[in-house]
């Protein structure tokens, strides 16, 4: 024998082979039948672990304190038999193949050991049955352990899936393939306002606002599509509208649609915050005052059609720009002062002065410059208010001009108070400078007075006599009785 045919002997001996671990149980009050059977294990291919039992009590006891995989049973025992101890076996709760060894055991009493839940039993006589036995009970055993994990793992994945749809964050439902809701969760009837019943069994369109999008959603899901991010508005029990995003598929088994699958989340509030985003921006664009977004590195980030208007350019010719572009030279304004004072939080009101247009010409402005925060209040950028105050330093300069001409008229008209020298005969006022002149063209030139002439009553008779007797001078002239 060469030295590989040795090493190969040893290597498959009996007693080298590596044996399944197998913990017995045994209630048997005979210690030579409890040696017997343990060796027939060992040489059935087994390494058992073991214990005897031959009380009730003991039985118990080894129960509630090991695991076991099998429990041998002779069936006659001091006090007790393979029916009582099965029954004890089961008032554990314990599913381990229990298997009835007895050299006394009847055809009779062996069928009211299996009836009773055995797993098996066989005679002393013919224990050459027995590990076959064990082996085909520890598989069925096994299968059975599986089947319940397999059970109790399904029976646990439906709980949370049914714990999920109840209690999900969003609004969940199912739909039939008639557009009628099967089922819903909490947050979709708390999002709506309905109760239970008053929502699943009804048709879905009937909670649409608009009818036309949810043919539309219907007949997607009846393609077979998946509907994403698609946008709807559904109506409230109190009758307010909620603006939805819902994203669904159908559930369908050989091609027939079982129901769909829907989560609905409220967007109200951004749809709210959007559309005032988007009214704020139309003002912003409408207003004639000039609006500049300027970021925090005093670049322009937004430009409304006021802007263009004043300084004639368009949006995309000065957008990512320094501010500064806007800037002459000839005003030296701290600029990189003020706008840090508004970085740091401070608001700049009604600061007057220079920008330049596209053309170099420029405009007198007004400018009221304001921090820009974010929901957080830190300030990302500056809002620049500007306003043409042109017209207004005309205005100001035609005001200041009338000022003028009405204080220096005013001086003239008070000069005519003082003592005038004035003709006794013809009536004429002698001036500085020693000409003479009419009385109403001295006044003329020192008033806005203006003159009409007529005749008075006595110079009417004296200059008329033969018209004033008869009285046919008309109005403006008294009749001289």
């Amino acid at each position: 024998m060469d030295a590989f045919t040795g090493v190969l002997k040893v290597l498959i001996a009996p007693d080298t082979i590596m044996k399944e671990c197998l913990r017995v149980l045994l209630v048997e009050d005979a210690e030579d039948d409890a040696t017997i059977l343990l060796r027939d294990l060992k040489r059935g291919g087994f390494d058992p672990s073991w214990e005897r039992v031959q009380t009730l009590a003991t039985l118990i006891s080894a129960l509630n304190r090991s695991e076991w995989d099998v429990v041998i049973s002779d069936h006659t025992m001091p006090g007790f038999d393979s029916l009582r101890a099965l029954e004890v076996v089961k008032e554990q709760g314990l599913d381990i193949p229990f298997i009835v060894l007895s050299g006394t055991i009847g055809e009779d009493l062996a069928v009211k050991v299996m009836k009773a839940g055995a797993s098996d039993y066989v005679m002393k006589s013919q224990q050459a049955r027995l590990v076959p036995s064990i082996e085909r009970e520890l598989r069925e055993a096994a299968i059975r352990r599986a089947k319940r994990r397999a059970e109790e793992a399904l029976r646990r994945s439906e709980e949370e899936l049914n714990d999920f749809f109840e209690h999900a964050s969003v609004g969940l439902r199912w739909l039939g393939p008639d557009g009628v809701i099967a089922r819903v969760n909490t947050a979709e009837l708390e999002m709506l306002g309905y109760e239970h019943g008053e929502y699943v069994g009804q048709y879905i369109g009937n909670f649409f606002a608009d009818q036309a999008v949810v043919k539309n959603y219907l007949e997607r899901l009846h393609c077979g599509e998946s509907v994403s991010d698609f946008e709807a508005r559904l109506r409230c029990k109190n009758g307010a509208i909620k603006h939805v995003l819902i994203n669904s598929n159908a559930l369908r088994e050989d091609g027939k649609f079982i129901h769909s699958r829907c989560f609905t989340r409220d967007i109200t509030d951004r749809k709210m915050g959007e559309e005032a985003k988007a009214h704020l921006a139309a003002i912003v664009e409408s207003s004639d005052d000039v609006i500049i977004g300027i970021n925090m590195a005093g670049l322009i980030v937004s430009w409304n059609s006021g802007a263009t208007r004043m300084y004639e350019y368009a949006a995309e010719e000065v957008k990512g720009l320094p501010i500064s572009r806007l800037v002459p030279l000839y005003r030296p304004e701290n600029w990189p002062e003020i706008y840090a004072e508004v970085r740091a939080g401070k608001k700049i009101e009604r600061l007057e002065t220079v920008r330049l247009r596209k053309d170099g010409s420029s405009a007198e402005v007004s400018v009221t410059l304001s921090p820009i925060r974010d929901e957080a209040g830190r300030v990302t950028g500056i809002s620049a208010i500007e306003r043409d105050i042109s017209a207004l330093r005309r205005e100001e300069q035609e005001r200041l001009t009338l000022i003028s001409d009405l204080t220096s008229a005013l001086a003239k008209v008070r000069t005519l108070s003082g003592l005038l020298p004035i003709c006794a005969s013809c009536k004429m006022i002698r001036e500085g400078d020693g000409e003479w002149k009419k009385v109403e063209t001295y006044i003329s030139e020192r008033t806005e007075a203006e003159f009409t002439h007529g005749l008075c009553p006595e110079c009417l008779v004296k200059l008329y006599p033969e018209h004033t007797r008869n009285g046919s001078f008309g109005e403006g002239n008294e009749r001289v009785r």
